[in-house]
């Protein structure tokens, strides 16, 4: 803040002992640095106002751009609405046995059919069975071992 190096302060710090003396310096140590302290916040406060008063005006200087953006765009859009509106009524002048209705309110009448629906029936396959073909193992044995041979 104020470019205070430490050749001055010691120039500054010898004046000051000459002038006031052992018995007044710390006083005056103790007020000067008190003093320093307030103005430096001051300093601190004011600087921070002036950036947050630009950040805020910059702010806004975006905001009014990006209202502007939106308003052009809607007048885009309902220009475009108009010229769609004015289509329309142009297709339902020149034809209007083809012209739809857009009521979304309007019910849908189906009509069913009562038909009668094929009807498939399983049938078995026919397929010579292999269980001839199984070989005979012998007899069923009541412990729990491997069977030694195969008959």
């Amino acid at each position: 803040m104020l470019n205070i190096g430490m050749t001055e302060l010691l120039v500054f710090g010898i004046i000051a002992l000459l002038v006031l003396g052992p018995e007044k310096l710390p006083e005056a140590a103790r007020f000067a640095g008190k003093w320093y302290g307030k103005v430096k916040r001051m300093v601190s406060n004011v600087q921070n106002d002036i950036d947050r008063e630009l950040r805020m005006s910059e702010l806004r200087e975006q905001m009014q751009n990006e209202m502007k953006r939106i308003q052009e765009l809607e007048q885009k859009m309902q220009a475009q609405m108009q010229h769609i509106q004015q289509q329309n009524i142009l297709a339902n002048e020149k034809h209007p046995k083809t012209a739809t209705l857009d009521n979304k309110n309007i019910s849908h009448t189906y009509q069913y059919v009562d038909q009668k629906a094929p009807v498939f029936t399983l049938q078995p396959m026919k397929h010579k069975s292999s269980v001839d073909s199984v070989p005979y193992l012998g007899c069923v044995q009541n412990s729990f071992e491997p069977m030694r041979e195969a008959v």
